[in-house]
């Protein structure tokens, strides 16, 4: 069992761990609980990539709790650093998806680095209260990269004396909370410590990284893209190998220094697509597509991109005598094999419009750049940018009425419909709530029936974000409603009846022939959803 030094207030050690619900992060909490004797308090914000069902099943333990919030959010790090006594905070929160960076980069420093400042205020603050023999005993783990490097040549190695050369937004975030995190010690003589590691792969991984995409894609049958010509070399890491690293690293790191965490395990992308599929394969004989090596497709590679990272462990295997257990060739089987058994947090995970990755389906048809959502740490009521309502006149005679739901010269292009369909909702029942990534729709609401409309600003570069708003329409009020790209919505049925709603979307449901990825990204079964229906 690792020891881990515990303050003088706790019997045993308290752990807090930032980011805890995303891929490491539940990993390395699952690893503390088997290992240690350590409790774990858990802070995520649960963005698309944190899941709560990767740690469902240690909900009842009373070594674990769960907090949902952010890690910018000054008050609620000082609450709990104060209520639970760490002796530890590990940092893996963080947006890190390079795709994602790119058509974004905004959420990354927002995340990255000013989340990163704040939380390294709070516990600043925090052990600087502490005694003299918990200050020694305290530690700020900061979980990093090997991308803050910038890319190797044929040749070579990153060590920890390897000057910081990042190459997207993702890399340069990472690298500035680095710098922060060095700063904290040099400056105020928080024992900060810093890991940087290789590309991991393994269990919970969400599906827009490589080795989960290409294993789903296997599967499924669906063409399997690699960028470029997939000759980018990346060093592999086995999940549970950089957990055990990092609990070396807690225990004895010397405060102030630096440990990278490799994998021994360097690959082509082309390979590494290659082993997946012969794997697939394998344990899946019987799919209707053939080898799946014929689903691989060559697509235009991203800006950016990396030619090779390579790490050099040798001093977290000679100073804490760490090194990793788990062969590529081991770890991609036991990875593939995981998916194929967790339907359940696959269903949870993984939609259409989530998979999507830069050069890879995420571009809109238009090639333009959609907006990225971000849940707000909180929901006040106000008007919602883009959202345009107007009224729906019933025009009444002899033969009945007639209501004109639009009219092309009265709408903007942009969200011009280009399908229709009526729903019927029963009495009570919600419909969403749910977003999509490049439609926008115009729902109609007439009768029969009342709707209670729900609509949610999460488009970080929205003027609006975080405003909601709920309002009736329907029968007794009838209007007609566009709600805007990245706009959380849903709508319930608040009449004693069944109702009807008019949806016309300015895109085709599944694309031209049915053949596209559904835009839609669902919240209805998210635990801790933000987007409440009352």
């Amino acid at each position: 069992m690792t020891s881990i030094p515990s303050l003088s207030t706790n019997a045993s050690p308290v752990l807090l761990i930032t980011g805890g619900a995303g891929f490491i992060g539940s990993n390395f909490v699952r690893v503390v609980l088997e290992t240690t004797n350590a409790t774990v308090v858990n802070l995520d914000l649960l963005t698309y990539a944190g899941n709560p069902k990767s740690l469902q099943d240690l909900e009842a333990s009373d070594r674990y709790r769960f907090v949902q919030g952010n890690i910018g959010d000054g008050t609620l790090v000082q609450s709990l650093l104060r209520e639970h006594q760490p002796s530890a905070v590990i940092n893996f929160a963080a947006e890190s998806h390079v795709d994602r960076s790119i058509d974004c980069p905004d959420d990354f420093i927002q995340t990255n680095v000013v989340g990163t400042a704040r939380l390294l205020q709070q516990c600043q603050a925090y052990w600087e209260s502490l005694s003299q023999d918990d200050q020694r005993a305290f530690r700020f783990l900061h979980v990093s990269t090997d991308e803050v490097y910038g890319s190797l040549g044929a040749e070579g190695y990153f060590t920890e004396d390897s000057r910081y050369e990042p190459n997207s937004p993702y890399s340069a975030s990472k690298a500035a909370s680095d710098h922060l995190a060095r700063a904290y010690h040099e400056t105020f003589g928080l024992p900060t410590v810093i890991s940087n590691c290789s590309n991991n792969y393994g269990p919970y991984q969400f599906p827009e990284k490589l080795i989960p995409l290409v294993t789903l894609n296997a599967i499924e049958g669906k063409e399997i893209p690699v960028y470029g010509d997939g000759l980018n070399i990346r060093d592999w890491l086995f999940v549970t190998d950089h957990c055990h690293a990092l609990l070396r690293v807690l225990a004895g790191g010397r405060p102030g220094e630096v440990y990278n965490i490799g994998g021994d395990a360097e690959q082509k992308n082309i390979d590494v697509v290659k082993t997946i599929c012969k794997v697939v394969d394998e344990l899946c004989p019987a799919l209707p597509h053939g080898p799946s090596e014929q689903l691989i497709r060559f697509v235009k590679d991203r800006p950016g991109h990396d030619r090779r990272y390579a790490i050099d462990a040798s001093k977290i295997k000679s100073e804490l005598g760490w090194s990793p257990t788990v062969t590529f060739e081991q770890g991609i089987r036991e990875t593939v094999r995981w998916y194929l058994e967790n339907g359940d947090w696959l269903k949870s995970t993984v939609n259409d419009a989530t998979r999507s990755r830069r050069g890879l389906g995420g571009a809109s048809t238009d090639g333009a750049t959609r907006p990225q959502t971000r849940a707000a740490d909180r929901y006040t009521d106000g008007p919602i940018d883009g959202v345009v309502t107007r009224p729906i006149k019933r025009f009444s005679d002899s033969r009945g009425w007639l209501m004109e739901l639009f009219r092309e010269d009265d709408m903007d292009p942009d969200n011009r419909p280009v399908m229709a369909y009526f729903s019927q909702t029963e009495p009570g029942v919600t419909r969403g709530p749910h977003e999509h990534v490049d439609q926008a729709d115009y729902f109609a609401f007439i009768g029969p029936g009342d709707f209670k409309l729900y609509l949610w600003d999460s488009r970080p570069d929205s003027p609006t974000y975080g405003n909601c708003s709920t309002i009736v329409y329907g029968e007794s009020n009838p209007a007609g409603v566009i709600v805007p790209v990245g706009v959380v919505h849903a709508y319930k049925n608040v009449s004693d009846h069944s109702g009807w709603v008019f949806n016309g979307p300015n895109r085709l449901y599944a694309g031209r022939n049915r053949a596209e990825p559904v835009d839609e990204i669902r919240h209805e079964d998210q635990t801790n959803s933000p987007y409440k229906i009352d």
